[in-house]
């Protein structure tokens, strides 16, 4: 009889719940506050297995707790701890005839835990597991009946991502199933891997919804580390050589940045993991941002200047080749009096673009927009500054991202053939220098 017919058979077993998504929730916010039980150090492990090996010697079980065994059977089960081959087999020996929901639940909780993809000993737990379905504790006889697939060895975690994969909150729909920790390790990491295997390239804004919904929880902790970065990786893959349309951009760059921080500036072993690809995406992105508030500043600041009629042509210039894919990065330095601008403005808005900037040193009425366009650094400046072109490796070239700029040690000298004036066809100079 398989487990789904022992369970469904049980006289005790419980109603479905009314909301079994919010209970569960309500239950995960509990553990990750307070912890579903006592941490175990691995010393202390270690001492409780040194223990049992005696007492299973001297056949003397003085001394010995249910909680003790059942902090051995959850760590075993878990593969956190090993245990020697005598006291392995005994283990499966008396849980194969075990009744008591304790040691029960400690097996289940180490099964979840520890699964592997036909591995011998989660095969051998899932066997005892289905032969002790009358005893099971109930809140873990529900998940069984509602994941039937953690008992498929060869298959389950594959066939559960792939459900995953076609739902549109698929964290909600794990917990939904009973699952309280849907970013958990064994079962759940193999689920996640499945997940991710199938999911449809996330080309527009409802797929990317549905995978942001999996790594930025609503109510749970952000998921971190090597599986994080695998599903941001797979968010930013189709836009290594292409433009996703603003909407799309702007909200994968709000979300990745709020969730994983600058990948310039900020958690550099995170971006490490997402590769140099898809840290070279999030800079081009984060590169329009910061050029559209370096516009909008310097725009306000001169509205009333005699220069200021220049600002639209140029942002129309800008922005063109940003959105032609040609600016790889860029980082504004704002002046005294533009700094107050966008202090003001990041209030205002909310736009952390306007509150990431460096600051110039000596002349409070000059910004510059210092920009990366393949081996070339481009300065475009306020206040009649010349557009300035550097190769990146040259000795004086400014270096995106400081914190504060001196313009006075990089501004190069009247009719140097590396600055123009906004005059002519200044745009063309520029577009022929960068080809």
């Amino acid at each position: 009889m398989s487990l789904l017919d022992r369970t469904a058979a049980l006289p005790s077993a419980l109603p479905p719940a009314r909301d079994p998504v919010r209970l569960v929730q309500a239950a995960e916010r509990i553990r990750l506050r307070f912890g579903d039980r006592r941490p175990v150090q691995l010393e202390a492990l270690d001492v409780l297995i040194s223990r049992f090996g005696v007492a299973l010697t001297r056949w003397d079980w003085a001394g010995i707790t249910e909680g003790q065994t059942a902090q051995v059977v959850r760590a075993w089960a878990a593969r956190i701890a090993r245990l020697p081959a005598e006291l392995e087999a005994f283990f499966l020996r008396e849980l194969r005839h075990c009744t008591r929901m304790t040691l029960l639940g400690a097996l289940c909780d180490g099964f979840l835990a520890g699964w592997i993809t036909n591995n011998p000993l989660t095969l051998e737990l899932g066997r005892i597991i289905q032969s002790r379905a009358a005893w099971l504790p109930r809140a873990w006889q529900a998940v069984f009946r509602s994941v039937p697939e953690l008992l498929d060895i060869m298959a389950g975690a594959q066939t559960f991502g792939r459900w995953l994969a076609v739902q549109a909150d698929p964290y909600e729909a794990a917990l939904g199933k009973g699952i309280s920790a849907p970013h958990g390790p064994g079962f759940m990491a193999q689920v996640h891997a499945a997940w991710l295997a199938a999911l449809p390239e996330p080309t527009d804004e409802p797929a990317a919804r549905r995978t942001l919904a999996w790594i930025r929880p609503a109510g749970a902790p952000a998921l971190d580390g090597d599986r994080a970065a695998q599903v941001v990786q797979r968010l930013l893959r189709p836009w290594r050589n292409g433009m996703p349309p603003p909407a799309l951009r702007a909200l994968l760059l709000k979300v990745l940045t709020e969730t994983y921080g600058d990948p310039r500036r900020d958690n550099p072993q995170f971006w490490d993991r997402v590769g140099e690809d898809g840290r070279r995406v999030m800079l081009r992105w984060l590169a329009g941002q910061r050029m559209e508030a370096f516009l909008d500043v310097v725009s306000r600041a001169e509205e009333n200047l005699d220069g200021g009629q220049q600002w639209p042509a140029r942002r129309r210039f800008w922005m063109g080749l940003y959105e032609q894919g040609r600016i790889d990065e860029a980082w504004p330095s704002f002046g005294a009096d533009a700094q107050a601008i966008a202090n003001e403005r990041a209030r205002t808005t909310g736009d952390s673009a306007y509150s990431s900037y460096g600051r110039q040193l000596r002349r409070k009425n000059i910004s510059l927009l210092i920009m990366r366009i393949g081996r070339y650094v481009i300065v475009e400046g306020s206040h009649n500054f010349r557009v300035h072109v550097f190769r990146q490796d040259a000795i004086g070239s400014p270096r995106l991202y400081e914190d504060q700029y001196d313009v006075d040690a990089f501004i190069l000298p009247d009719l140097h053939p590396d600055a123009r004036r906004h005059i002519g066809d200044w745009m063309g100079w520029v577009r022929e220098r960068i080809r």
